[in-house]
């Protein structure tokens, strides 16, 4: 069948037509390409892909969340296992995200040994370790420390406690002074607070093993 040159001119028009309402709905006229390339389309009113993103309720930080705080303390000669802390990151796939900025902020400068490693990069199964190698108290104090993976606040905690406080405040090594504080709370002629690590309520024998490598190496910083 003939076609007038008029119908061949109206078919253009509608074929920029169609393609304009494409490049509206793609928000991008990319062609579907493969990964390597960088070229992906997302349809509008797709979710954002967000496999770089922390999910903070799919996130681990042991032994912290255990303790529901963090324990620091002076790492010379050895660091005491309460300080060993390893951060899992995943997304809100649960998937592990390799090579994430993670990093602990708020904890007190003046009381942070030169040798605590406090930032790090993860692995590919999305894990980071760290040394947590310090002393003094933050009991019950909002944002006492603050983990952030890729820039995003994954865990806030209340508590900062060390076997490095002897009532008053840490000095960076742990000595009698410090086993006077710890054993008022134990036997209970002062109230659990800053030697309570587990923030259990009450300073006991879960505390009392995380004090003692402490005291028994006199920790203090290099």
């Amino acid at each position: 069948m003939n076609r007038s040159p008029s119908f061949a001119f109206a078919s253009r028009i509608l074929a920029s037509a169609l393609l304009g309402l494409l490049f509206l709905g793609t928000g991008s006229l990319a062609r579907a390409g493969n990964l390597a390339d960088g070229v992906s389309i997302v349809p509008a009113g797709s979710p954002v892909l967000t496999t770089n993103i922390p999910d903070p309720s799919a996130c681990t930080v042991t032994p912290c969340d255990q303790m529901v705080g963090v324990v620091v303390s002076p790492n010379v000669p050895n660091p005491i296992p309460a300080t060993e802390v390893e951060v899992v990151v995943r997304n809100q796939t649960g998937s592990p995200i390799a090579d994430a900025a993670v990093v602990f902020q708020n904890l007190d400068n003046d009381l942070v040994c030169p040798s605590a490693v406090l930032s790090g990069t993860t692995d590919a199964a999305g894990r980071v370790r760290f040394t947590l190698a310090g002393g003094g108290c933050k009991s019950d104090v909002p944002l006492a420390a603050v983990i952030k993976a890729n820039g995003v606040s994954i865990r806030n905690y209340r508590n900062v406690k060390s076997p490095d406080f002897d009532g008053a405040g840490g000095d960076l090594k742990v000595d009698i002074s410090d086993l006077v504080a710890f054993s008022a709370e134990f036997v209970g002629t002062s109230a659990p607070d800053c030697h309570d690590y587990d923030n259990s309520g009450t300073t006991n024998l879960a505390d009392l093993i995380i004090f003692a490598p402490a005291f028994g190496d006199a920790s203090h910083c290099p």
